[in-house]
């Protein structure tokens, strides 16, 4: 499974279809994907993604994880329980093009 993650056109393929993602669910993708197979707590994702002003709770994360499941795939994630979520994706199989400074 290939994926690449445009990050300054906030566009997503993964093998040649374009997926489109709302901002954050886009987000959160790239997160897991800064260091695949690392585990995220809901708490490390809801801090990074969402401001302090937010009325968003943590569990938001888990909505927007199931979003991201039907979008991309339920193989591509997986739930570690009482932990927290990773990506199973390699690096080999992400490639990135970060937004120019």
């Amino acid at each position: 499974m290939r994926f690449t993650i445009d990050r300054e056109q906030y566009i997503v393929n993964k093998e040649g279809v374009e997926i489109d993602l709302p901002r954050k669910e886009f987000e959160t993708l790239w997160l897991l994907c800064s260091d695949p197979g690392k585990v995220f707590s809901r708490k490390q994702i809801f801090e990074k993604i969402w401001t302090e002003k937010s009325l968003s709770k943590e569990r938001t994360v888990d909505v927007h994880l199931v979003n991201l499941r039907k979008k991309l795939g339920d193989q591509v994630f997986s739930t570690i329980r009482g932990v927290g979520y990773k990506i199973n994706i390699g690096k080999t199989e992400i490639k990135v093009i970060k937004a120019k400074p």
